[in-house]
């Protein structure tokens, strides 16, 4: 069980040393890529939750502002033997962060904070050195469960996977994953010893308190949401217990990013290096940041780093969960990072949910996975260990990640960038979506995440057998519908022409 935030004694962070009244009255600019960030204190230092003496601050971009928190600390990407010009600024370097890329956390050799450091580092003579600097700001996350409990009859047993809709049944006869394989799942931390996921589990990270240690904070008001995530990507299946996860026999490695308090960047960027590092094929991501923050270029080096290189260098599939707002993506949010799999959520009729975002970004669309694991016992959200409630685009996210896995574990030389694109190009048309001229609908992506088409496509396989007419039922578990009742299942029929041909011209232009 982890430490309640009174038992903790050891920050994952330095404490900010500077005077407050100084800190409150100075303002300064960073550079972050090829945008100028001007920035303004708002206060004195105050502790959080957590007890991390922190800095108010207000970011000005061109187009929004944003609130965060600066402690001493600041994220550099430095060129190879470029650490004596930091010295020579009067920086030094703290700790590797993703050291493969050149990401370390430094701070300034005097009282300074870290946007003192993300400032000074932006000097004309230190370019080619220092790739990028920016202050290590904590922001507030959001997990991306929407807390919904429709009206709607109930199906029975997992509706998501039945052979209306995803037909794992059937994608399962061509492949059940295999323990080559991981699923990294950045969230809250886990129940590592839940009835339906221990098996699964392998050594993870927890990015909050700095150690391997990543099972959920009691306390914490989205506890259960990792455990949730985990279950439906990878759950123990076959086994007798509780339910079947997406990718049967993949392993789950389990990263606790999200706490009660802000998030600070450095989090992101280790839980990155922690899915490269231990060879992860997939990273599941079911967060995003609270407001439409501009992701900072060290972290999209991250993303794409993992991306590119991880996976023993054919790359893992990243996913991020499009988020519950009903709002449009921005073009510079982290969801739409080149190499993420920007996943919206869809009903039971194949429909919108009321919740998802939208925009260029999208990719894919899965149905929201409303059963799943819960946190064994008081704990979790639902008596027992499981829930029927889970929902928003945070439970579609580890759905299409658990299709990803199937995928890559069956065809192993496939790079990420190619597993990506056959999950887009063998996606199911969405009923009532209005593809462009190049296929894609803001609403629907591509359409909807298809395993059978998407693993025989993959594997150069056979035809992939027609849909079943009948849901598959479990008599033994009950969960609400996301958006109508069976006898509604049947209207919608309606299919569109896919342009299959042109998906990549749109991902070509956004990546």
């Amino acid at each position: 069980m982890k430490r309640s935030p009174s038992m903790m004694t050891v920050p994952l962070l330095l404490l900010l040393a500077a005077p407050a009244a100084h800190a409150a009255e100075r303002a300064a600019s960073f550079e972050d890529g090829d945008r100028v960030v001007e920035a303004e204190r708002l206060g004195a230092a105050a502790r959080d939750s957590l007890g991390r003496s922190l800095v108010p601050v207000r970011l000005r971009y061109e187009d929004r502002t944003i609130e965060a928190s600066i402690d001493r600390t600041a994220l550099v990407r430095i060129a190879p033997g470029a650490s004596a010009d930091l010295e020579s600024a009067g920086v030094r370097l703290v700790r590797p962060i993703m050291p493969s890329i050149g990401i370390w956390l430094a701070e300034d050799e005097g009282e300074g904070d870290g946007l003192d450091v993300a400032a000074r580092l932006s000097r004309a003579d230190l370019r080619g050195a220092v790739l990028d600097a920016v202050p290590n700001l904590y922001l507030r996350t959001t997990l991306t469960a929407e807390p919904f409990v429709p009206d709607d009859p109930r199906l029975s047993g997992q509706w998501y996977f039945d052979d209306k809709r995803l037909r794992m049944t059937e994608a399962w006869g061509i492949s059940q994953g295999d323990a080559g394989t991981t699923i990294v799942v950045v969230d809250s931390g886990c129940d590592l010893d839940h009835p339906d996921l221990a098996a699964k589990m392998d050594p993870g990270l927890d990015a909050v308190d700095g150690d391997t240690d990543a099972t959920y904070e009691p306390g914490f008001e989205g506890r259960a949401h990792g455990t949730q995530c985990a279950g439906l990507a990878a759950a123990a299946t076959n086994n007798g217990v509780g339910m079947a996860g997406a990718c049967p026999e993949c392993r789950l490695r389990c990263v606790r990013m999200l706490s009660g308090g802000d998030t600070p960047l450095s989090a992101a960027v280790e839980a990155f290096n922690f899915a490269k590092e231990t060879g992860a094929a997939v990273v599941s991501n079911s967060w995003g940041f609270a407001d439409p923050f501009p992701v900072p270029s060290i972290v999209r080096a991250a993303i794409e780093d993992v991306f590119d290189n991880g996976r023993g260098g054919k790359g893992a599939v990243v996913l991020f969960a499009a988020g519950n707002d009903n709002r449009a993506i921005l073009d510079d949010e982290i969801q739409a990072v080149r190499g993420v799999i920007n996943v919206g959520a869809i009903n039971q009729l194949d429909d919108k949910t009321f919740f998802t975002n939208f925009g260029p970004s999208l990719d894919l669309v899965a149905p929201v996975g409303t059963l799943t694991t819960d946190i064994a016992g008081s704990d979790g959200d639902d008596p027992s260990d499981y829930t029927t409630n889970f929902s928003g685009t945070s439970s579609a996210c580890p759905v299409a990640a658990g299709v990803a896995a199937l995928v890559a574990s069956a065809a192993k030389d496939k790079t990420a960038a190619e597993i990506e694109e056959i999950l887009i190009r063998t996606a199911r048309p969405a009923p009532y979506a209005l593809p462009d001229g190049e296929g894609h609908d803001e609403v629907f992506g591509y359409g909807i995440v298809d395993p059978v088409a998407a693993l025989s496509n993959a594997l150069e396989g056979t035809t992939p057998p027609p849909a079943a007419g009948d849901p598959v039922t479990d008599e033994g578990c009950a969960c609400r519908a996301a958006g109508g009742g069976s006898d509604a299942m049947a209207g919608g029929a309606a299919l569109y022409v896919f342009a299959l041909g042109l998906v990549g011209a749109r991902r070509a232009r956004r990546r």
